[in-house]
């Protein structure tokens, strides 16, 4: 993942132009999504809220809207997860500049079940950066399953989301060549390579054509209905929020369900899933 991320142009470094931009736009978006009534009902009377940010990256979600919370006067008490040790260490850092203390940072793999660090409850769930297409349907199950676990029993999971059915496929139309970044020393094209139809993914080789160096990324290309209807298994309610436009903006999820047996979706794997 992280040759990956070095290789393919996703801006998430705070301390860059671009990385610090993004943060901005994430604290102003949050500032609308804690305007929510599910937002105001779980911060109603509290001093304190613990926040688990997970895939986070270097952190942009996390911070910003521990940012947002903070000055609502609400003390955040804030984790991060992710597969980078780098990207963590980045976000700790951004942390302390941003709120003046460091997060606790977990290097833990959000489609395994627990981990040090993970056993005690959190108010708040986030997964930000537009994630989803990192998981197949059967692995965003596994995610639900811990994001539900993690939470308290009136928790509230917040994750970004865009229908790419309508952005990918009808509004640009799927290439099988893109040109994803031109500058200096790195030309960067995705190509597509196949599609697995068991799980979803479409398949595509990043290659620097300069370097030579080259990666294989799988994507699934959610729409927010389908992500938001396996989301609503785990959890009692589920809402939505355009924030940026139509079709992109915030998933709403709160009071995860307990009937659900969430081991069963680490321990046990599909026929369908036996034969790759």
């Amino acid at each position: 993942m992280e040759r990956l991320y070095r290789l393919f142009p996703w801006v998430e470094d705070p301390f860059t132009a671009e990385g610090l931009s993004r943060y901005r736009a994430a604290v102003s978006e949050f500032k609308t999504v804690v305007t929510h009534g599910w937002f105001r009902e779980l911060i109603s009377g509290r001093r304190e809220l613990r926040l688990v940010d997970l895939c986070s990256g270097a952190g942009i979600g996390g911070v910003a809207l521990a940012k947002v919370l903070t000055d609502s006067r609400v003390k955040v008490g804030l984790t991060l997860v992710d597969l980078r040790r780098d990207a963590l260490g980045k976000a700790a850092e951004f942390r302390l500049r941003e709120l003046g203390s460091k997060p606790e940072v977990l290097v833990g793999d959000v489609l395994e079940l627990g981990g040090p660090g993970l056993e005690r409850s959190f108010d708040i769930a986030l997964i930000w950066g537009l994630t989803t297409p990192h998981f197949s349907p059967w692995e965003w199950v596994r995610v639900l399953a811990n994001v539900s676990r993690l939470l308290v029993e009136g928790g509230l999971f917040a994750y970004d989301e865009a229908d790419r059915v309508y952005s990918v496929f009808y509004l640009v139309g799927y290439k099988d060549v893109l040109p994803e970044l031109v500058e200096g020393d790195r030309v960067v094209l995705s190509v597509h390579k196949g599609r697995d139809f068991r799980t979803g993914y479409f398949s595509r080789a990043v290659l620097n054509i300069l370097s030579g160096e080259r990666e294989e990324m799988r994507v699934y290309f959610w729409d927010i209905a389908s992500s938001a209807t396996l989301t609503w298994v785990f959890f009692s309610d589920v809402d939505y929020l355009p924030t940026r436009r139509p079709h992109s903006g915030v998933v709403l999820a709160r009071k995860p369900r307990r009937s659900v047996n969430l081991e069963a979706a680490f321990k046990e794997v599909p026929a369908m899933l036996k034969h790759q």
